[in-house]
């Protein structure tokens, strides 16, 4: 059964709800990355990101993800530079504890990737196990066209995959 599941653009107005559900991703980050908080008790925040929402032609989306209506997570997109070419990036996507095992992940991969008709990028920190198991058993369960891992990739600290939407 497919959850029901809804991505919301996130507007100006969601801007400190967005902030505050990244704080939620970076502490669970932080387990593997090693990252610290700051001077004022938080982790790297979204500043630069929410001061271009709302613009004509943002760089990056962010969008808010609801299970039956009550805030479950987050997603960020954007275009990257890749060997010199434009693709779209499947960046960060973060779903709260409380709704985990629930196919939310692969819904939201569905709706954004397997919807669309160009290549993505979807790039995993090698130190991220989670989230690098998530993503090989979403490559072999979901219908890709096609699957395809840079190597070596541009960043060493990174697996970057390649992956088509069917057809």
């Amino acid at each position: 059964m497919t959850p029901i599941l809804t991505l919301t653009r996130v507007t100006p107005a969601d801007a400190a709800l967005l902030d505050r559900l990244w704080q939620f991703y970076e502490l669970e980050s932080s387990f593997w990355s090693g990252e610290d908080i700051d001077e004022t008790g938080r982790f790297t925040s979204l500043d630069d990101f929410l001061e271009r929402l709302g613009t004509p032609d943002p760089f990056d989306w962010a969008y808010l993800i609801r299970h039956e209506g009550q805030l479950a997570g987050l997603l960020l997109v954007g275009h990257q530079n890749l060997r010199g070419q434009s693709i779209m990036e499947f960046c960060d996507l973060y779903v709260l504890p409380r709704f985990r095992g629930r196919g939310l992940a692969s819904e939201v991969v569905r709706q954004v990737v397997l919807a669309s008709d160009h290549p993505w990028l979807i790039c995993v920190f090698r130190a991220d196990a989670q989230a690098l198991r998530f993503w090989r058993r979403a490559f072999e369960r979901l219908p890709f066209a096609s699957v395809h891992e840079e190597s070596p990739s541009e960043d060493p600290d990174l697996h970057e995959f390649i992956v088509m939407p069917p057809a």
